[in-house]
């Protein structure tokens, strides 16, 4: 994996660390009603952390669109290589049978020069 990749997602490992810790710790004070209204004070910071999270997926979605991009531009390349050494396969058993060819080719211009023959006949 890419450095600035690997950079990315522990950010958003950490991310998700740090939310699950709050939410946690969130549950476990949810009695104490003044932390309730101290944590109603802090609702513009938490929407900006929730923006964040949005940033980080959309930026997850990009990485995974270029992984994608990149492994069909990848699976193309692959299957051109093999359809040229398929087309390199066929010409060499082609240059290997020449002269089944032409026997098989002169066999059937016998063959039909008798049919034309009976035909006139």
């Amino acid at each position: 994996m890419k450095k600035p990749k690997s950079i990315f997602f522990l950010v958003y490992f950490l991310f998700h660390v740090i939310l699950l810790v709050v939410s946690v710790y969130v549950n476990y004070r949810s009695e104490d009603f003044e932390f309730l209204l101290w944590l109603r004070e802090k609702m513009s910071l938490m929407v900006w952390v929730s923006a964040a999270g949005l940033l980080l997926i959309f930026i997850n979605m990009i990485f995974s669109g270029m992984d994608t991009r990149s492994a069909k531009s990848e699976k193309d390349t692959l299957n051109q290589e093999i359809n040229a050494l398929k087309a390199k396969m066929f010409d060499l058993q082609d240059a290997t049978k020449p002269s089944t060819v032409v026997a098989s080719s002169a066999e059937m211009s016998d063959d039909s020069a008798k049919n034309q023959l009976d035909q006139e006949d």
